[in-house]
């Protein structure tokens, strides 16, 4: 009886041993299955941040670039080409394309507002505005670094500073020859004597008393007579000569950049008006190789031209011509 007891405990032992072990076995699949999933969460949740901040950045970005284009636009609108500093039409376009290197409206635009930021930087450089010319240039530089009118413009800036200190050096000579004429008078002054000499001026000669004189009675003396007096001439009036109108000063047109970077050729053939005062207007187009291609900039040129009004009559009028303007490039 007591082997069959100890038989039996055996077997026992053995089951609880091994349901344990079971047991430990679940819980161990139970808490990887929970961290894995708790992980994949995580990373889920990661990744789901990363495209959110991701898709904001764009949105920005895109934000960003679309109150620049209205900003550039409003600053061409105002001929804001390359002034003032941060605000100008090339400046804005160019951080438009520093945030989207292919956005074609800008592009597009930067081709379009260089040929009046090339005039305005011009017009600095003419003016003797070396500063604002220099930094203009290094914008059109950044915006079109190819453009041949660039060198032309720094030659421009060259010439002119060199101008400044041609006269800035006959300023200072003119200068010190003042200081030099003074101080000569100033030693010819110290080296004269302080008293002049005295002059005596010679006593009057006495006046000898003379008797009164005899004073005949006057004879009469018939009437004169009147010679005719001979008419003046009439005044005579100077021919007014009659003369046709004359040019005064021409501006020349400025190369379009399309044309120029496709080498283009052309010519544009213009009717217009030569006014009183000599002015330019009614500039309109009557023929064009190619159409349309060279129009803008040459009737811009021409309106700028100055004249001798027509006289005729002695009085100036209005009268009509035609011009032709060739766009030619250097071979």
């Amino acid at each position: 009886m007591a082997a069959n007891k100890k038989n039996l405990a055996l077997p026992i032992i053995v089951g609880i041993v091994l349901l344990a072990a079971a047991g430990y076995f679940a819980m161990g699949l139970l808490n990887s299955g929970g961290d894995q999933a708790s992980s994949d969460d995580a990373s889920g949740a990661s990744q789901g941040g990363s495209k959110a901040t991701t898709a904001s950045t764009g949105a920005t970005a895109t934000l960003d670039v679309d109150k620049l284009l209205e900003e550039a636009k409003a600053a061409y609108q105002k001929g804001q080409f390359v002034s003032p500093e941060g605000a100008n039409a090339v400046e804005l376009y160019l951080r438009v394309l520093e945030l989207e290197k292919d956005n074609r409206i800008a592009r597009d635009a930067l081709l379009e507002v260089m040929t009046f930021a090339t005039d305005q930087t011009d017009q600095y450089i003419k003016s003797g505005n070396i500063p604002q010319a220099e930094r203009a240039l290094a914008l059109l530089r950044r915006a079109d670094p190819g453009s041949p009118y660039l060198l032309a413009l720094s030659g421009n800036i060259e010439r002119m500073r060199r101008l400044e200190s041609t006269r800035e050096a006959e300023q200072l000579a003119a200068q010190q020859a003042l200081l030099d004429r003074q101080a000569q008078q100033t030693a010819q002054a110290q080296q004269t004597p302080d008293s002049a000499a005295e002059t005596i001026s010679p006593e009057p000669a006495p006046i000898a008393a003379t008797p009164a004189a005899v004073t005949p009675r006057p004879r009469p003396t018939p009437p004169p007579v009147s010679a005719p007096v001979a008419a003046a001439p009439a005044p005579t009036v100077a021919a007014v000569e009659d003369r046709n109108f004359q040019l005064v000063n021409r501006v020349n047109p400025v190369y379009p950049q399309r044309a120029l970077r496709q080498r283009i050729e052309g010519w544009v053939e213009m009717s217009f008006i030569v006014d009183t005062n000599g002015n330019v207007k009614n500039v309109s187009v009557v023929d064009a190789q190619p159409k349309r291609q060279f129009d803008r900039e040459a009737m811009r040129a021409l309106s700028q031209w100055k004249f001798r009004a027509r006289i005729e009559g002695g009085k100036a009028v209005e009268s009509s011509a035609k011009q032709r303007l060739e766009f030619r490039l250097s071979s």
